[in-house]
């Protein structure tokens, strides 16, 4: 598997980006929601700490910081 930064392309990716893109629901044996993410691979450089355990991609970070200026 590619492990490479896919906002700059040139470092290893150290994170994945968190950003809620949608739900689903999960039957193994019971019915449970699940949330889906953006999942971009991020280097430490590229990516946008939100809080502990929370890094999103730049592009996620600017629709963030959009949604909070309206």
């Amino acid at each position: 598997m590619n492990n490479i930064c896919e906002v700059c392309g040139e470092r290893d990716s150290t994170s994945l980006c968190d950003y809620a893109t949608g739900t689903g629901i999960t039957t193994s044996s019971s019915f449970q929601e699940i949330t889906e993410t953006c999942d971009k691979r991020m280097c430490k450089e590229c990516s946008v700490k939100l809080w502990a355990n929370c890094d999103v991609c730049p592009d996620h970070a600017k629709e963030i910081k959009n949604k909070l200026d309206n």
